[in-house]
């Protein structure tokens, strides 16, 4: 299933539209306030009036980076 990186426009948008998906679809949340959903998904988000936009490809590679090389531990 394909899917899209986005991000919401407000925190009372990333509230509601989190609840929705996280209780009606599959999705990854991931760090900076990106979240992986299925592209069928946002019909969802766009019926309940939630706003939200693609995330840019800097966005979702900076997430990426963030992920796959984590700070080190300073002990």
């Amino acid at each position: 299933m394909p899917t899209v990186f986005i991000r919401f426009s407000t925190q009372e948008d990333r509230v509601r539209g989190f609840y929705e998906l996280a209780t009606r679809a599959h999705i990854s949340s991931l760090p900076g306030e990106v979240y992986q959903v299925p592209i069928d998904v946002l019909r969802l988000l766009d019926h309940q009036h939630v706003a939200y936009r693609r995330a840019t490809d800097d966005e979702v590679k900076a997430v990426h980076d963030q992920v796959r090389n984590p700070a080190t531990a300073i002990l």
